[in-house]
């Protein structure tokens, strides 16, 4: 006995080391992009070679930017630190048009003009949630319409039920994920090879979301076709009154 639980201290430990070597790769390479651009903007701002207010504030817009950019990535980074180790849900009943509009305002300044359409439902149930994650994961998928698709085209939202379960999935019009990648594609630091170079990013918000939908006791999915776009749908348990009494609503996963 004592010799199983020393290999499976050993083995989460070297899992933990993969990791921390991996997400240190990841952001180290992810991080020179943006660092570059600032560094670039304000050494050309303290040359006060740029007298005009609008060369200025270019420059400052630059820096505005890279500095949000930044801060993704960082919180991509520790996402994927604390989804790796036990996380509490705060699970309580939520709309599904609550956790839509909380990741659209989250995300509204990617959005900017593009059309976003919401379709769901007649007589959606409650959803057993913690709103702040899900809201966290949706956030991820819309994110990844945005950056795959072509900013003319819509973007989707749909959400069905059961009874048992509540399906949401976001739908975009982009080039699509290959057959033999979509498998792939929700694992941490993979991204397509197709989009590597098009595209910044460190390959952790899809594994962020499903690590968050996979707490929840739902799934997530992917479906593509080459030059038709992509759906990602995640499931989220129905909300029933009688199998929340005696739970507390912090629930360890």
């Amino acid at each position: 006995m004592s010799n199983d639980l020393t290999k499976l201290s050993s083995d989460r430990a070297s899992e933990n080391n993969q990791l921390r070597t991996a997400l240190l790769d990841s952001v180290t390479h992810e991080f020179r992009t943006p660092l570059t651009s600032i560094k670039a903007a304000i050494t050309a701002l303290l040359t006060d070679s740029y007298a005009r207010p609008s060369e200025r504030n270019e420059l400052l817009s630059i820096i505005n930017d890279e500095a949000d950019r930044l801060n993704r990535l960082v919180g991509e980074a520790l996402d994927c630190s604390r989804f790796d180790t036990r996380v509490k849900l705060d699970l309580r009943p939520h709309t599904i048009l609550s956790i839509i509009n909380a990741a659209k305002a989250d995300c509204r300044t990617l959005l900017g003009a593009r059309l976003l359409s919401i379709q769901l439902d007649d007589a959606l149930p409650l959803v057993r949630a913690d709103l702040h994650k899900t809201k966290k994961a949706l956030v991820q998928l819309l994110e990844n319409a945005i950056k795959y698709s072509p900013s003319d085209e819509p973007i989707t939202i749909t959400a069905t039920s059961d009874g048992t379960l509540a399906s949401v999935s976001v739908i975009d019009r982009g080039s699509g994920i290959a057959d033999s990648e979509q498998e792939l594609i929700l694992e941490r630091f993979y991204r397509g090879k197709n989009h590597q170079r098009l595209v910044d990013g460190t390959g952790m918000g899809l594994s962020i979301a499903t690590a968050i939908i996979k707490a929840h006791g739902g799934s997530l999915k992917v479906r593509s076709q080459h030059n038709r776009g992509s759906t990602f749908s995640f499931t989220l348990p129905v909300y029933r009154r009688s199998s929340e009494r005696g739970r507390a609503s912090n629930t360890s996963c």
